[in-house]
């Protein structure tokens, strides 16, 4: 794993309160000012409104990141020599380098990426639990496979053996030529 689940789980319970509080403020607010009828409460109603909005959002955006974060760690999971380069990564999550390291510094700031860490020089990520120095680092690609264990969808380098993080059968890529 290559992301701390636990502060995941605790992040999101607390949106998870954050978004039910803000929309729960928001019907019974409505529900007394039907009820009652003052008119002086639509700024305050404006106001409510406006909070509930942004907790909304960045409950939305939090759930945007964690769902992302799940998908990086499926790819470093996925990868055999311990290097991956940031333009790989950003192209099997379908995104953007820049986007990429957004994610990166969000999670970092959290606390919630483990057992790698960034190398700027080399535009990569480094896998600390299964990079090797000794072993010289290949630009074999990712290779986009099935599991045949639980047909989940996997990536893994070419000519590498991993491990499904869903069934944990291991899984072995068919070498391929880029040219």
């Amino acid at each position: 794993m290559y992301i701390n689940m636990t502060k995941i789980y605790i992040q999101l319970g607390i949106w998870s309160v954050i978004a039910v509080f803000s929309f729960t403020s928001i019907f019974v607010f409505v529900g007394t000012a039907v009820e009652y009828g003052d008119v002086n409460t639509v700024p305050v109603f404006i106001i409510f409104t406006l909070i509930a909005a942004a907790l909304s959002m960045n409950y939305i955006k939090t759930m945007v990141y964690i769902t992302r974060l799940k998908a990086l760690d499926n790819v470093f999971r996925a990868d055999s020599d311990g290097s991956v380069p940031v333009s790989e990564v950003a192209g099997y999550l379908n995104t953007t380098p820049l986007k990429l390291m957004r994610m990166k510094n969000y999670a970092e700031k959290k606390k919630i990426l483990i057992n790698l860490v960034y190398d700027a020089q080399g535009d990569r990520f480094i896998l600390t639990d299964r990079y090797n120095p000794a072993n010289p680092v290949t630009d074999r690609p990712f290779v986009g496979l099935s599991c045949p264990g639980c047909g989940a969808g996997l990536k893994i380098r070419a000519g590498a053996t991993g491990v499904c993080p869903y069934c944990d059968r291991s899984v072995t890529a068919p070498n391929i030529m880029v040219g």
